[in-house]
């Protein structure tokens, strides 16, 4: 509950990146091809699966990412991080399913090389993008 009174929608976001891909894609309706997700992201909620099946589709074409990392578990971030160059997605599940994977969250949203996290409630979002002010967005999902 606190998550819902406390984030934005859309209108709340001040980035044109983060404003678009709220606008068209986290909250976009249309159809999406059929995507492969790994197996850990098939257990969420059909709803949560067809949006990041929107992130993923809407990325891939422009080729705005070429590594996608998906955490599964409270210690996998450490290592992916390390590996995180600007062309990288990590996507962050079950951020508010436990207490480790909240301080999981926290940590991520610190590292000095994440540009922008967008917490999603059931999941997170975090892009690695030079030359964007470092952000951490709540939007109501």
């Amino acid at each position: 509950m606190w998550h819902w009174l406390s984030a934005n929608s859309r209108h709340g976001v001040h980035s044109p990146f983060v404003y678009q891909l709220v606008d068209e894609v986290i909250y976009g309706t249309q159809s999406i091809q059929e995507i492969s997700l790994p197996e850990s992201m098939q257990k969420l909620d059909p709803k949560v699966q067809a949006m990041l099946g929107r992130v993923l589709q809407a990325h891939a074409p422009s080729g705005d990412f070429t590594t996608l990392y998906v955490v599964d578990t409270p210690t996998a971030h450490a290592d992916m991080l390390a590996q995180a160059k600007p062309d990288t997605l990590l996507i962050v599940l079950g951020i508010y399913d436990s207490t480790e994977q909240k301080n999981q969250w926290k940590r991520i949203q610190a590292h000095s090389a994440v540009s922008v996290t967008i917490d999603l409630f059931y999941v997170g979002l975090v892009y690695f993008r030079e030359g964007q002010a470092k952000e951490d967005f709540k939007i109501r999902f």
